[in-house]
């Protein structure tokens, strides 16, 4: 059992106490532990979750916020909890509780929960008295069930330790079942086939029936394993393909929803959610890592290609929005469709070399020079309505800051060396200031200008948390509609050109 006494916030004073089923932490009304009022409000809607695993209580930071603490420190991923810890859910000011875990585990009364609105302390039904476990006792009777009919002396030995093992995880947990007794078992089974098969040489067969009554038993515990190992990755998978379609059903939410405060709301139940979504695939990968890989490479070629991407420059994200991939199949198909595709590729090929060695220099990612195929379609002397000239159409302004020579007699503008190299500048420039990770935000910024998308970071870090990194990317700025239509619009642009140029064959613009 697992106890906690709430120190700080709304609910102070207060004691709640909890078996071993998980529990939900969070300004939900779905939550077992729930904040809520102005005090609580650096709680998340679903902050975190304890859960109970191989004899130890666990803390997990399920997509918060403003996060989750162990005696000061935030964590990350999941960390065990001990008698004594102080946990503060949000920062600064969030509430605090302290730790208390007791070796045995009571059984709830039905229908108490840690939500009880006229109770501040959950009570839990007495446990019949039982006699204290004697873990030597039954390491003796488990080895002499393991060692029966066995002749070999180091499997003899394998076996009594893998008694005592188990006996020890038994007396942690009161001398109830750990959850560890296959996996130990399991374990010894591999040593006594290494050490038998060293020594005799003989064929598998042979060695089975040499073991006698220990390979019949362990090999049975080893069905057992793998039925249970199985059993388990079919509940992940299960739990993982049920989030994957709650956050899909969030996102076309927010793809309608106008409402500020309601996006800001919805936002946070999809970071929970993404959160929820990558525990369960960690948990999964230690469990079977074909199976998780092909979860996480999931989806049709689009997605693929996107989040190619995105791994490039450290950008990945769980859930990409379906109104931004529909967008970019839209410049894709549209790319791959129009008549002066092979006349924009062919310029493409013509000044590539010069592109890729200015941005090579500054380690730029060649990805980011398609901003030129949508800017000017490669055509060193494009000019719009507004006056932004050349490869990069920058205007006079810009061009000047870059160094560029611009006069009524000279347009350095118009040179594709000298213009490329100042592009290749100023992108690195705002790459350093925003991070490599935020490599879409400075795909924004060539279209709405870096003012425009600091004053969108600026409103964000008023937010609650607006400081933390996941606020600070594109996709937060995205889904939030807090950069205008059109440069919504660029960054997929640009990754299209990127990708339909990168599989020049597939669509069309060679022969």
């Amino acid at each position: 059992m697992i106890r906690l006494k709430i120190v700080s916030g709304s609910r102070r004073g207060a004691t709640v106490s909890f078996g071993r089923e998980p529990v939900r932490v969070g300004r939900s009304a779905s939550a077992e532990l729930r904040f809520a009022g102005a005090q609580d409000a650096t709680v998340s809607t679903h902050h975190a979750q304890i859960v109970f695993e191989r004899g130890a209580y666990f803390l997990v930071d399920t997509g918060s916020k403003n996060g989750t603490l162990v005696n000061g420190r935030k964590i990350t991923g999941k960390h065990e909890l001990r008698s004594g810890d102080r946990v503060g859910f949000g920062f600064p000011g969030g509430p605090e509780a302290e730790v208390e875990i007791d070796a045995a585990e009571p059984a709830a009364v039905p229908g108490a929960t840690a939500t009880d609105a006229e109770a501040d302390t959950v009570a839990l039904a007495p446990r019949a008295s039982q006699p204290v476990y004697d873990a030597r006792q039954d390491a003796l009777r488990m080895a002499a069930a393991l060692n029966n009919g066995a002749q070999d002396t180091s499997a003899i030995r394998v076996a009594n330790e893998a008694a005592r093992k188990v006996a020890e995880r038994r007396a942690r947990v009161g001398g109830e079942r750990s959850g560890d007794t296959v996996f130990l078992l399991a374990e010894a089974m591999n040593q006594v086939t290494e050490v038998v098969r060293s020594r005799t040489r003989r064929k598998w067969v042979r060695v089975v029936a040499g073991l006698g009554g220990v390979a019949l038993l362990v090999i049975g515990v080893l069905g057992g394993v793998v039925f249970y190992q199985q059993r388990e990755i079919d509940r992940l998978v299960s739990a993982k393909t049920g989030i994957d379609r709650q956050i899909q059903s969030l996102q076309e939410r927010m793809r309608t929803e106008t409402d500020a405060a309601s996006l800001a709301a919805l936002e946070d139940n999809l970071v929970a959610l993404a959160g929820s979504a990558q525990t369960t695939l960690e948990e999964l990968q230690r469990k079977d890592k074909a199976r998780a890989a092909q979860l996480a490479a999931g989806g049709d070629e689009l997605d693929r290609e996107i989040r190619k991407i995105l791994v490039k420059f450290n950008a990945s994200t769980y859930a990409i929005p379906p109104i931004f991939r529909e967008r970019l199949q839209f410049h894709i198909d549209e790319l791959a469709t129009a008549g002066n595709r092979r006349l924009m590729f062919g310029r493409k090929q013509r000044y590539w070399p010069v592109i890729t060695r200015e941005f090579g220099a500054l380690g730029l990612p060649e990805e980011m020079a398609h901003i030129a195929w949508v800017e000017s379609g490669f055509d060193p002397g494009a000019q719009s309505p507004a006056g932004a000239t050349g490869l990069w159409q920058m205007t006079t302004t810009t061009a000047q800051s870059l160094g560029l020579t611009v006069n009524g007699t000279v347009d350095e503008r118009l040179d594709p060396e000298k213009q490329t190299k100042a592009a290749a500048t100023y992108l690195a420039r705002l790459l350093s200031e925003f991070g490599e990770d935020s490599f879409m935000l400075v795909l924004a910024s060539y279209n709405r200008g870096e003012n425009g998308v600091r004053r969108a970071l600026g409103q964000v870090a008023r937010e609650p948390g607006g400081f933390r990194k996941d606020k600070r990317d594109f996709w937060h700025l995205y889904r939030l509609k807090l950069l205008p239509e059109e440069t919504r619009e660029y960054v997929p642009r640009v990754l299209a050109a990127a990708i339909v140029a990168g599989n020049a064959q597939k669509y069309g613009l060679v022969n």
